[in-house]
């Protein structure tokens, strides 16, 4: 996951254009004071109006908890065959948005089923709205058969719940929360603070990582959660089902919401299904202008600000094309959608079927694929195979989806755009080396934490672009046959998983026969 990159500024963005290699525009300032209306438009071939609501039917809710024999007892299922196969998790979410207000009423039913090795004496979520004062009101907790359940801690972004009896490999428990969020205000641009992508603005609400969730649990470890850092990311997600059911509490005139799947509405109600994802997320503005495009069967999605039109195209058309690149390259997306968001926030981050841009790229935007905004978009829709479906240790190891995602934009402008030409001479493909890797010099083991930097510069430089590098030489030394069939390999095998980087390279060492203990000396200081 990872928020990509950079913390940046509208300053800091003028800083690295200066020290770069190529003349982009200097950035724009938002338009004053007005908040813009709601647009659907048809802006080229490409590009298809948003499309109407498509079944006004509510999708089915499947939990897998059963009543409990007694009272203060979780609902617990039989044994399951073939547990190993199954989501661990399932969320039921509904939640009355109040848009004004800012505030979001939610009930939550959270059904988990023990996919682990043994047995488990305690269930733990991630609360992550819980780090912001007074954001997370929680007011009931129960388990799901309407039992009070008492004994729980809520300390910081963990809730804890000790089991009155272990739950066995296979067996299942259900929980309902009811809580109030009372969204915080996303912070303006700063050098101290990380950029925020949860909360509100003048422009958009931002439900991420909102609801409680399951972390993977790994046997021997316990469950894997880690304390927050001044930049990378710190989360650990397993696969989920989702189906979530968001109302207004008033309407909204011209109010567009984006989601991590499509919806089906009936009036001010908005209903989503989403299987085997990590994490499902929501973007509402008054202010979105919405263009589309399909991919086989795959549709993607653009929300920009409506003076932003002609860089939304460029995202909207760079995305669909990154879609179609990965998916035969590695293997189709697995998403019936894809929606990328202008932020109104200094970064970018990814979500399972929808990813946010930052505003900076759109205001840096010149009318080619030269810049952030392709380069980005590249990025980010590559989270959708390095995050979405195979997953991470993204705290521990960083590398195995922002060095990964990083490289694909290099493998994206080598298969697009192969005959552009960069406005600084020479192939864009050679401006990207030396734009966004070589200028900066990058040092660094690969392989290191978010932990092992205190600053944002050496931890971009190791993980992002000394990791691209890796894989470049990595690619060279294999040949490209061999590299292409390992990449295949390696989402097919791990597709559902938390991934490590000894997977990555047991599964890299049946595509080659190549003596790697040279290039994995420069590059890690860990032995695979």
């Amino acid at each position: 996951m990872k928020r990509v990159f950079y913390q940046i500024s509208v300053t800091l963005l003028c800083g690295l254009l200066l020290a770069g290699c190529v003349n982009l525009p200097s950035p724009t300032l938002d338009p004053a004071n007005s908040i813009p209306t709601r647009q659907v438009e048809t802006t080229s071939p490409l590009v298809t109006a948003f499309p109407a609501t498509d079944n006004p039917t509510l999708p089915t809710t499947v939990l897998t908890g059963q009543p409990s024999q007694s009272p203060g007892t979780p609902a617990v299922s039989t044994p399951a065959p073939e547990v190993e196969d199954l989501v661990p998790a399932r969320y039921t979410l509904d939640a009355s948005l109040d848009y004004f207000a800012h505030t979001v009423s939610v009930t939550e039913t959270v059904s988990y089923t023990n996919t682990t090795s043994g047995s488990l004496s305690d269930l733990v979520l991630v609360v992550e709205p819980n780090r912001w004062s007074g954001c997370y009101n929680l007011i009931t907790i129960t388990w799901q058969n309407g039992d009070p359940l008492e004994d729980y801690e809520l300390d910081k972004a963990q809730l804890r719940i000790p089991l009155p009896s272990l739950l066995a490999k296979g067996q299942s428990l259900g929980l309902r929360l009811v809580y109030l969020l009372d969204l915080p205000e996303i912070p303006a641009p700063s050098e101290e603070i990380r950029p925020v992508p949860f909360g509100y603005s003048a422009r958009q609400i931002n439900l991420v990582d909102w609801y409680a969730y399951v972390p993977p649990y790994q046997a021997g470890e316990g469950w894997l959660t880690h304390p927050r850092w001044g930049f990378g990311e710190h989360q650990v997600y397993d696969v989920g089902d989702y189906d979530v059911r968001l109302s207004l509490a008033e309407p909204v005139e011209d109010l567009v919401i984006a989601a991590s799947a499509p919806a089906t509405q009936a009036g001010e109600q908005y209903s989503y299904h989403l299987t085997a994802a990590r994490s499902f997320a929501l973007s509402a503005s008054n202010a979105y202008l919405v263009q589309s495009t399909s991919v086989g069967d795959v549709t993607v999605y653009s929300y920009s600000f409506s003076f932003d039109k002609a860089a939304g195209e460029q995202a909207l058309h760079d995305t669909a094309q990154a879609v179609e690149l990965y998916s035969s390259l590695l293997v189709p997306y697995p998403h019936a959608t894809l929606s990328v968001v202008e932020a109104d926030f200094l970064d970018g981050m990814e979500y399972d079927g929808l990813f946010f841009l930052s505003r900076g790229f759109y205001n840096l935007y010149d009318g080619t694929p030269q810049g952030y905004l392709t380069f980005i978009a590249a990025h980010e829709t590559a989270h959708q195979w390095w995050y979405g479906l195979v997953g991470n240790d993204q705290a521990l190891e960083p590398w195995l989806d922002e060095a990964m995602c990083t490289y694909m934009e290099h493998i994206f402008y080598e298969r697009v755009y192969p005959d552009y030409q960069a406005t600084s001479g020479g192939s864009v493909l050679d401006w990207w080396w030396s734009y966004r890797v070589d200028y900066y010099e990058p040092t660094g083991w690969v392989d290191d934490a978010i932990y092992d930097f205190q600053l944002f510069r050496p931890y971009r430089d190791a993980i992002y672009l000394n990791g691209a590098k890796f894989l470049e030489d990595l690619r060279s030394l294999m040949g490209d046959q061999a590299f292409f069939e390992f990449l295949k390999d390696y989402a097919v095998s791990e597709k559902h998983k938390v991934t490590t980087a000894n997977d990555f390279f047991s599964i890299l060492k049946r595509h080659t026969a190549q003596d790697l203990d040279g290039l994995l000396d420069a590059y890690f200081k860990t032995s695979y």
